[in-house]
């Protein structure tokens, strides 16, 4: 019983470890109709807007992977982005289309308002989809009135 106990810690810590350093942000991924696997991952959810922090993100990286049956990257696969029509007048994708490099096309979002938007990554018949909140820069905190 006491050889099993240092055996079982360290599975949960293995454990703990593993889910503690797994990506964040990530779509499962999804077949194509020409048997791609696709997935969308966002740098970061929530983004701010105006003058704020440097350190706090002021937009967010879109990542599509494209892999073969085999989880082979494919290039040269066309990518769209979008966002919800209500929200085309204030926020951009940069660029709306391009191809995949060693499986991958990467688009940058930003916007103009606050709010909550989706955005969505089109690749042969597979539409992607992720969430953005967008906000203000929280105040600083700070000692004293």
């Amino acid at each position: 019983m006491i050889r099993s106990v240092p055996t079982l810690c360290l599975c949960c810590m293995l454990l703990w470890v593993s889910t503690a350093c797994a990506p964040m942000h990530t779509e499962s991924s999804v077949l194509s109709e020409h048997g791609y696997r696709v997935s969308l991952q966002v740098s970061d959810p929530l983004i701010w807007l105006g003058p704020g922090r440097p350190t706090l993100p002021q937009a967010a990286a879109l990542v599509v992977r494209v892999r073969d049956a085999q989880g082979q990257p494919v290039d040269g696969i066309p990518v769209r982005f979008a966002v919800e029509p209500s929200w085309t007048q204030n926020a951009s994708l940069t660029p709306a289309e391009t191809l995949t490099r060693n499986g991958e096309a990467r688009a940058i979002f930003q916007a103009n308002t606050i709010g909550v938007v989706h955005v969505m990554a089109h690749v042969d018949n597979v539409t992607r989809e992720a969430r953005i909140t967008i906000d203000t820069p929280p105040s600083p905190t700070g000692g004293g009135s």
